[in-house]
């Protein structure tokens, strides 16, 4: 079954640049861990620090991102329809005839998005910008006295589920709240135990509109190694040849366009899951994570992904598997267990 924290993640409303939500359900899950300072950014990436007890130990830095993609109000018709810009990658075609959120200063209120019979299209493919949002209003004016405002966040309602594969969930959000909820987990997980280098833990914000929080994060805490947790997409429900999938393990995250992984930590990562019986899969994809901006900042730092496989992200629902989800778990817990400064020296000289 999956745990309360990630249900709780997904359930929470938050684009890029509209976290407010999400950040303070994970302050106050930090707040409960009294070995660990709160540190938050100007842009909201909040992050959960325990200083080494050497001052001069490095920094080990696990980030996901709060912000989940979704649609932003940038115009009113005189009709009273929405016009609508995407926060993040999505596509036109997920949008139609959905049921969706505005987020308004005065509550949530709901609408559809127009869909054009078929018949009636001249072209069967579908354009964000030519969707409207019908919230039931007949003039601009009426719209405006619902409290709809320019740069409103609109988003779905959740499809949560658990499949009869008991394994197997859906939900909106996977990307990234998987992050959010496994950084919280580590912070409870690490409380107690006396780690040889510095922890900051937590996630950023705006990562799916330019990985943007994890550059002023990066700014703030100069990690030795950082480590992004984010949900990546797999194609095995469509393609039998495609790389990743489902029930085979975290995602070991080898190239992307903007990251290919370290040489050094490649090779730690794979010995390490083997050793431990780790799932695990070798995985490349044509989107990047907070790791590619951690990446080229400084004078370089190692980073890279500890994925989860996910179905359909970018979309109004997506779905996970658990085991996939607990695999990931061991694999960043083992990974935070044998770090140390010798370890991270090695690693750091492994590609010279």
């Amino acid at each position: 079954m999956l745990r309360k924290v990630y249900k709780d993640l997904f359930y929470l409303a938050g684009t890029s640049g509209y976290e407010k939500d999400v950040r303070q359900y994970m302050k106050s899950f930090m707040e409960k861990y009294g070995n660990y300072t709160i540190e938050q950014d100007r842009l909201g990436s909040i992050f959960a620090v325990k200083k080494a007890k050497d001052e001069n130990a490095p920094v080990v830095m696990v980030a996901g991102h709060m912000d989940e993609v979704g649609l932003i109000v940038v115009g009113i018709t005189d009709l009273g329809m929405l016009k609508m810009q995407p926060i993040g990658g999505l596509i036109g075609e997920v949008f139609v005839s959905q049921v969706l959120n505005v987020y308004t200063k005065q509550g949530v209120i709901k609408g559809v998005v127009g869909a054009i019979p078929p018949h009636l299209k001249k072209e069967q493919t579908t354009k964000l910008e030519e969707l409207t949002l019908d919230i039931g209003a007949s003039s601009k004016e009426e719209a405006i006295s619902f409290g709809v405002s320019l740069g409103d966040m609109v988003l779905y309602d959740n499809p949560f589920a658990q499949t009869k594969n008991p394994y197997r969930v859906i939900s909106k959000a996977i990307d990234n709240r998987y992050g959010c909820g496994l950084a919280l987990e580590t912070i409870a997980k690490f409380n107690d135990i006396d780690l040889p280098f510095t922890l900051v833990c937590g996630a950023t914000v705006q990562e799916e509109v330019g990985l943007r929080g994890a550059e002023t994060a990066v700014n703030q805490f100069h990690p030795d190694i950082f480590i992004a947790l984010d949900a990546s997409p797999v194609n095995d429900a469509l393609d039998k040849e495609a790389m990743g999938g489902l029930n085979k393990g975290f995602l070991i995250r080898m190239y992307d366009p903007k990251n290919v992984m370290h040489q050094g930590l490649l090779e730690y990562f794979v010995s390490l899951a083997k050793k431990h019986k780790i799932p695990h899969q070798h995985f490349m994809s044509m989107g990047g994570t907070d790791a590619a901006k951690a990446l080229d900042m400084d004078a370089g730092i190692l980073a890279t992904t500890i994925g989860l496989p996910a179905r359909y992200i970018h979309s109004t629902a997506a779905m996970m598997d658990t085991r996939d989800l607990d695999a990931a778990q061991k694999m960043l817990f083992t990974v935070l267990r044998t770090l140390n400064p010798e370890k991270i020296k090695k690693l750091k000289e492994a590609n010279s």
